[in-house]
């Protein structure tokens, strides 16, 4: 996507529209292996080079141009990207609809032209001399392009064929969800990584054009070059119409960006840490439980580790006494794959104006609390209804005295209904904000870059903030707030961009993504809404009835109360529900699994790289579900330490997972440096 962006593509040109290559060449297989080099395209050649046959016939076609000029000879007298291809695959989703309409005079084209099928569509740019389109980053993304879901008629073949949704490969399994998952899947596969550079090469690098172009059988017409021509020097009026019509609807080549030499193949990344779920084996995983710690019963740390976040190589847990600790953690070869240390522990200096039950009363847990009564009296345990957990703290990225990068601790659920910032170095109080809540403020959580901010409130809204970024804050700001803050004029470490609107009930869980730009948020009577972050608008409200449970658009009804929610960089989020019923819902508002896993959670987050959700809660078993189907690979059992309260992955080399449990203990789950057998905690 970065190369169609510095090439001049963008979605907001169909003329220029970002091109993707075909990847797959098996639409017909029941099941798909995409360790099968057999299975894929091949990326050396275009498409119209890929069936022998034809390009048989197109190389003697170009040989009879005889009365063209050479540099006007081509192969190909289409082109892979144009604004009749963006139409063609996207003409289910408004505005292309609208568009394709357009371009057919008022109508539907001939519905034996239509995308309807993706094995007729791959069989089509295989054989036909005049179909050589490659595919859009909508393949790789976005499923809703191959369903009807706007039911527009788009008539029948002459095969009496009713055209409606796309037909999928059969190893899709019928669902457009599925497929994107696979697709995306071979594209980041082992032989797509080491070959890509070829296709590049013939897109936007040395292959593009010229001598090169034609000895890789990849010459299109020369108009549909940037450059070919300078139509300003045009002065025959119906000539230089021609050359902007065809310029305009014939497809333009992207600009080259590689001249010279071939784009070279992907160096191997090898900092970039192991996923720890990938290729689960249970003979390979072991958990342990370091004895030497800060927290624990009758040590410095009391109370349930009730936060955990992870920097480097260190790892930092929040007791409920609001003592902070910290461990060194990384990888070691041994018999224990693991080096785990003591660091600091110290006490937050807003601990006094906590509303935590712990801090309040002084209740200590037990030691060795009674899972199973816990988990059956959820609903009246005093846990549930203490203000203060995992969606309580974050850490975010602001900037310290000398203008370099400096962590910030922000956390909620204090008496005067604030959010406090500390210093994450010192753990000194930097500022504390209500951005405009009216009452306690519930959760937060901060986004993937560490700049923005969501809190959700008992007034039933959510405010998104900018941290200690003043120039992002004045770009994204809307008016309405910006006219608030104006009215203080004090100094702050963070601004309100945004007031989010959709709730009837108090806010009780919010996640971000600032890469999808998209914060979801649920509340007490089920509803679940989805905002855009940079402008704050409303994009849909969602909610799981009560009696049907099925999944509806709207923000009434008799929804059941949401607990948790966790953002896939992929455009699917999975909500948990007061219920103990888990769904994975993409943001456009369908539902694509659910599970009733029959435990009430209290930490809950998505390891993207291997496409796992990782669950604990009172049951005191930390477990592994498979993201895309709510298939449930193993749990890890620390019941011993009472319910599991908050968990962390860390992203060093080697990738660790940490528990924090009830009783203030850190376990550590990790790959064996040998092929020992699995540690009875595993199931």
């Amino acid at each position: 996507m970065a190369l169609n962006l510095m090439a001049g593509r963008t979605f907001n040109d169909i003329t220029q529209y970002p091109v993707f290559p075909w990847i797959l060449a098996d639409y017909t297989s029941e099941t798909l292996d995409l360790s099968d080099e057999t299975v894929y395209r091949d990326l050396t050649k275009p498409v119209g080079a890929l069936n022998p046959d034809r390009l048989a016939q197109l190389i003697d076609r170009y040989n009879d141009l005889d009365g063209f000029p050479e540099e006007e000879k081509f192969l190909y007298g289409s082109h892979y990207s144009s604004p009749g291809v963006v139409l063609h695959y996207l003409i289910r989703q408004e505005p292309y609809t609208s568009m394709h309409i357009a371009l057919q005079s008022g109508r539907f084209d001939c519905a034996d032209r239509l995308f309807f099928d993706m094995a007729g569509c791959w069989r089509s740019c295989n054989t036909s001399t005049s179909d050589v389109k490659e595919l859009l980053p909508e393949f790789f993304s976005c499923p809703e392009i191959f369903e009807n879901t706007n039911n527009f008629p788009f008539g029948e073949t002459q095969a009496k064929i009713l055209i409606n949704s796309v037909k999928l490969p059969p190893w899709a399994k019928g669902s457009p969800h599925e497929f994107i998952r696979i697709h995306r899947l071979a594209l980041e596969s082992e032989y797509v990584s080491n070959n890509l550079h070829h296709w590049i090469d013939l897109i936007f690098g040395s292959k593009q054009r010229g001598p090169a172009a034609l000895s890789a059988n990849n010459l299109f017409h020369y108009l549909c070059y940037e450059g070919s021509v300078d139509i300003d020097k045009v002065t025959d009026e119906l000539e230089r119409k021609a050359i902007e019509g065809h310029i305009q609807n014939f497809g333009q080549t992207p600009s080259q960006l590689i001249t010279k030499e071939s784009h070279p193949s992907r160096s191997r990344r090898e900092t970039e840490p192991i996923p720890l779920f990938k290729d689960l084996c249970l003979e390979n995983m072991r958990c342990d439980t370091p004895k030497k710690q800060f927290g624990g019963p009758d040590r410095s740390a009391a109370g349930a580790i009730i936060s955990m976040h992870s920097l480097g190589d260190s790892i930092f847990t929040i007791h409920s006494d609001f003592t902070l600790c910290s461990y060194k953690l990384h990888h070691a070869r041994g018999a224990v794959p693991f080096y785990f240390k003591n660091d600091k522990s110290r006490v937050l200096e807003s601990k006094d104006a906590s509303l935590s039950h712990h801090i309040i009363r002084n209740d200590f847990p037990p030691e060795n609390p009674d899972v199973s009564e816990t988990h059956e009296s959820d609903t009246s345990d005093k846990r549930q209804r203490d203000p203060i957990g995992n969606v309580s703290f974050a850490i975010a990225l602001g900037v310290s005295s000398n203008s370099d990068p400096a962590h910030l601790l922000m956390s909620c659920g204090y008496f005067d209904d604030c959010v406090k910032i500390h210093s994450f170095d010192s753990l000194h109080l930097q500022s504390s904000q209500n951005g405009g809540h009216r009452g306690h403020i519930n959760c937060l959580e901060v986004g993937d870059e560490g700049e923005m901010m969501v809190t959700g409130g008992e007034d039933a809204t959510c405010r998104i903030w900018i941290v200690d970024h003043e120039a992002l804050a004045a770009a994204i700001t809307d008016g309405f707030v910006k006219s608030l803050s104006e009215e203080g004029h004090e100094e702050t470490k963070c601004f309100i961009g945004h007031v989010l609107l959709g709730h009837v009930t108090p806010v009780c869980c919010v996640a971000l993504s600032t890469k999808l730009d998209v914060v979801v948020s649920g509340s007490q009577d089920g509803s679940i809404c989805i905002h855009n972050v940079r402008s704050g608008k409303f994009i849909r409200s969602l909610h799981v009835d009560a009696t049907t449970k099925e999944l509806r658009e709207s923000c009434v009804g008799n929804g059941i109360p949401v607990r948790k929610l966790a953002i896939h960089i992929d455009g699917t989020f999975v909500a948990h529900l007061l219920d103990g019923s888990l769904h994975v819902i993409s943001i456009n508002g369908q539902e694509i699994c659910s599970a009733q896993i029959g435990e009430q959670l209290n930490a809950m987050m998505i390891c993207s790289r291997s496409e796992t959700l990782i669950t604990g809660g009172d049951m005191g078993r930390a477990r592994i579900w498979k993201l895309h189907d709510l298939s449930l690979q193993f749990d890890v059992d620390v019941k011993d330490h009472g319910a599991i309260t908050s968990l962390a992955l860390t992203h060093i080399q080697s990738q660790f997972l940490c528990i924090g449990s009830s009783n203030g203990l850190l376990s550590v789950v990790s790959r064996k440096n040998d092929s020992s057998g699995a540690s009875s905690l595993f199931s």
